[in-house]
């Protein structure tokens, strides 16, 4: 119809926010980014397609441009897919491999997480929980990258031994198990800088471990919530820590920045092709 493409989508990823989506089944629940779902729809929010038809009245798509969803909900798990033109944003092709394209919000949402937050300089220390995930393991690798710092904080699931090298090679300074008080951890282990910065995609318990470590008026940024409990802070963390509590959300900063998209898309780019960045996936035929 007027206005669309067809699109083959060529890869899409499994993310915590589409298996929420599937978990509340639509309904009345409110999906990962806050709409009400409508039974039945099909999952995913993020992916990479190819143009192979253009409707009419389509003027910046033609046939063999890269696409990404610039909406959330489209449905990316299928193989191909009617969508608007203003709900897509074109990439140039080949931009990167086929598989961290598909990834490109995660490599997105945290390069603008350590950009746009805490004011870092060189030596500062960061400290984000759900390291192992692939938001985390990109923000190790970018804290490398510029000197910084990082607590790679992860799920005990007996498999430390294992997993704390893995994210020391990508960069992390310290790898600790998210239980217990990591300010104490720290401390054992003889390390005092302060984080000028804490990373949140988990909260109830393990937002509040993080907080516990931050320097006095250091930022907390809740990006995600995996287990789907709100953090409860006591009062003295902000009346004497001034602890500032602070929400992202990369789509809405999309909406808000589409000026500075390609200038970040180009810098992530470059990281990736030069293999300054990885990341780690499993592929499933569709």
């Amino acid at each position: 119809e007027w206005g669309e493409v067809l699109v083959s989508m060529r890869a899409a990823p499994v993310n915590p926010g589409d298996l929420y989506d599937v978990q509340t089944g639509g309904g009345t629940h409110l999906g990962s980014s806050g709409e009400v779902l409508k039974t039945p729809f099909v999952g995913g929010n993020d992916g990479i397609g190819v143009v192979v038809k253009v409707g009419p009245g389509v003027k910046n798509l033609q046939e063999n441009d890269w696409v990404l969803p610039f909406k959330s909900h489209l449905g990316t798990w299928r193989s191909l897919a009617v969508l608007k033109e203003k709900d897509t944003l074109k990439i140039p092709v080949e931009l990167m491999p086929l598989e961290y394209a598909a990834m490109l919000r995660e490599l997105c949402l945290a390069y603008r997480l350590l950009e746009d937050h805490g004011d870092l300089k060189p030596g500062d220390t960061v400290i984000l929980n759900a390291a192992n995930s692939s938001v985390g393991q990109v923000v190790i690798q970018l804290c490398h990258l510029l000197k910084l710092r990082s607590v790679a904080v992860v799920r005990d699931l007996d498999n430390m031994g294992r997993v704390a090298p893995w994210l020391k090679s990508l960069g992390a300074s310290e790898v600790l198990a998210d239980t217990g008080s990591l300010k104490k951890e720290l401390e054992k282990n003889k390390y005092f800088a302060k984080p000028k910065l804490a990373l949140d995609c988990v909260g109830g318990q393990s937002a509040v471990r993080l907080a516990d470590t931050l320097d006095d008026s250091a930022p907390l940024v809740i990006y995600g919530c995996m287990s789907g409990r709100a953090p409860t802070w006591p009062w003295n963390q902000w009346v004497f820590k001034q602890m500032q509590v602070r929400g992202f959300n990369l789509r809405k900063w999309m909406k808000q920045n589409k000026k500075k998209i390609p200038k970040m898309m180009e810098a992530i780019a470059k990281l990736v092709n030069a293999d300054k960045l990885r990341g780690t996936y499993t592929e499933y035929e569709l």
